[in-house]
């Protein structure tokens, strides 16, 4: 199956609104949970509507010119010419290959967000060298989805 955008954002809210129901303290400030656990926990949700591709959390790994399987890197420092290793909170993807790389997710807790622009950063580079069709900035606080920001 094919996704585009709608159907995505229509994902993503719908899989928030469910995580939020089934487990309120993962949105809540005063117990501060890591936002790994959020990111795993909402991955699940997403992945029983993703048909056809897989759904993972923090994946490291990516399929080089010769398909062989090595670390994910992008260039975050311009800088610096080795590439960065990079886990990106989720991706909707197809873990064989470099070519079906639907999104990434970058997400933040409202309360804790002071590196968002880093993780714009982060997006565009995503979908600039690895190909990512789409790029979302997704933060969380106490009433499910604060800002949703597609790249």
């Amino acid at each position: 199956m094919s996704y585009n955008r709608d159907d995505l954002e229509k994902i993503i809210e719908g899989s928030c609104t469910k995580l939020r129901g089934r487990q309120p303290i993962l949105f809540d400030p005063e117990s501060d949970v890591n936002e790994r656990t959020v990111s795993g926990e909402l991955a699940g949700i997403i992945r029983e509507q993703i048909k056809g591709l897989h759904v993972n959390c923090e994946y490291n790994r990516m399929t080089d010119e010769h398909g062989m399987q090595i670390p994910k890197r992008i260039k975050l420092d311009p800088n610096n010419p080795n590439p960065s290793t990079v886990f990106p909170d989720i991706i909707i993807h197809r873990q064989e290959n470099g070519e079906n790389n639907l999104l990434v997710v970058e997400i933040k807790m409202a309360w804790k967000n002071d590196k968002k622009e880093r993780d714009f950063y982060k997006l565009n580079r995503y979908m600039e060298e690895l190909g990512y069709q789409y790029g979302l900035y997704l933060e969380l606080d106490s009433n499910g989805i604060s800002e949703m920001q597609w790249f």
